[in-house]
């Protein structure tokens, strides 16, 4: 049975998408806004399987690269997402079948609801990241060999830009420096590729999987809901079971502006069941280790979420501050990621970790997670 996306989907979405940007992937609340106008204005937009995707039909992932907070002072129209996706079915003179997704976790889950709207195209259940990474090459589509060129950026419908290289991290490195030539945001298509390339290199039905945790999440009335609902989407997934590693308060948050990334660490004082523990928590725009008395709990790219104490929402590293009372859990990540491919494109080393990735399952005894 084909699925639609309505306003009421936009809603779960964007809910579960939240989490799975473990701390960032930015505000979805405008994409969200977005996204509801675009499908109130013209319909529903189908949800279709990658399994069922015609193997030469041709996908094209979108995103918006840049400052949330510069794109939500700047009110993009939407329409700078219909047209990088034009622009790059005229460079491969070939028509799109549908648009995909370059990361679920965060805005950037919407963005391509908001683009199949506009093109009057379906929206393939699949993404290049199965949560939020900062960079372009940081994507299962570059791991496992799809060019991201051609890649076209606008932040203005009547002007794109065209970025070729045979290089995916040469692509990133011009996508980032005219995004903030162009005022700090843009909306970007890249990766263009088959249906079978998509099976072979995407992670596959996260749409459906983000949708589903929303909905769940959305009758959740506080942050014990929210974890027992959470564990059990996640456990029968792509994804495996969250635990919960600390309740406490944050005692002590560095965080600094370093290169255009958010990077620092916090600190979490146990209490309750945990009292006398501390927990580290560092990022990099994203949540990337756990440590508790120097022994690492869990490393990227399994998923690290802090949860307000009160809502059960996830915090992103710019909401963090300090004696706000949390919750951090981390997820694993879905086994495409952990492949040795992908250790070499979002393993610990290319966040300047000096820690191999070792799954999260291994590294917590099974009573860590209880309290």
């Amino acid at each position: 049975m084909k699925r639609y996306i309505d306003e009421k989907t936009v809603s779960a979405l964007s809910r579960g998408a939240m989490y799975l940007g473990s701390g960032g992937g930015g505000d979805v609340k405008l994409t969200e806004l977005m996204a509801k106008r675009v499908i109130r204005e013209n319909g529903p937009i189908p949800l279709l399987s990658p399994f069922h995707f015609p193997d030469e039909a041709w996908v094209i992932p979108v995103a918006i690269m840049g400052s949330t907070t510069i794109f939500s002072e700047h009110l993009p129209s939407g329409n700078e997402l219909k047209k990088v996706v034009e622009t790059i079915e005229k460079e491969k003179n070939a028509a799109a079948s549908a648009i995909a997704g370059l990361e679920i976790g965060g805005m950037n889950a919407l963005s391509p609801v908001i683009a199949a709207a506009l093109t009057n195209l379906p929206l393939l259940d699949a993404d290049g990241m199965g949560r939020a990474f900062p960079e372009l090459q940081m994507t299962t589509y570059h791991g496992f060999g799809m060019k991201a060129s051609p890649a076209v950026i606008s932040n203005h419908p009547g002007k794109t830009y065209l970025l070729l290289s045979d290089e995916n991290t040469e692509i990133e490195k011009q996508a980032r420096n005219l995004v903030t030539n162009l005022g700090g945001w843009a909306a970007i298509a890249c990766y263009p590729m088959q249906g079978w390339q998509m099976r072979e290199a995407g992670i596959l039905q996260t749409y459906t999987l983000t949708i589903r945790l929303g909905e769940a999440l959305s009758a959740a009335i506080d942050v014990h809901d929210v974890m027992e609902k959470m564990q059990k989407v996640f456990q029968t997934s792509i994804y495996g079971k969250p635990v919960k590693l600390i309740e406490g308060k944050i005692v002590d948050l560095q965080r600094n502006i370093i290169e255009g990334m958010l990077k620092g660490s916090l600190i979490v004082e146990g209490s309750g069941s945990y009292i006398g523990e501390y927990l580290s928590v560092f990022f990099h725009n994203e949540y990337l280790l756990i440590q508790k008395n120097a022994a690492t709990l869990a490393t990227v790219p399994d998923l690290i979420c802090v949860l307000d104490e009160e809502t059960g929402y996830p915090l992103s590293v710019e909401e963090l501050e300090n004696h706000v009372k949390v919750w951090v859990i981390a997820i694993p990540g879905p086994f495409l990621l952990q492949t040795a491919k992908m250790l070499d494109v979002v393993g610990p080393a290319q966040f300047g970790i000096a820690e191999h990735f070792i799954p999260m399952e291994e590294r917590i005894k099974p009573n860590d997670n209880e309290g």
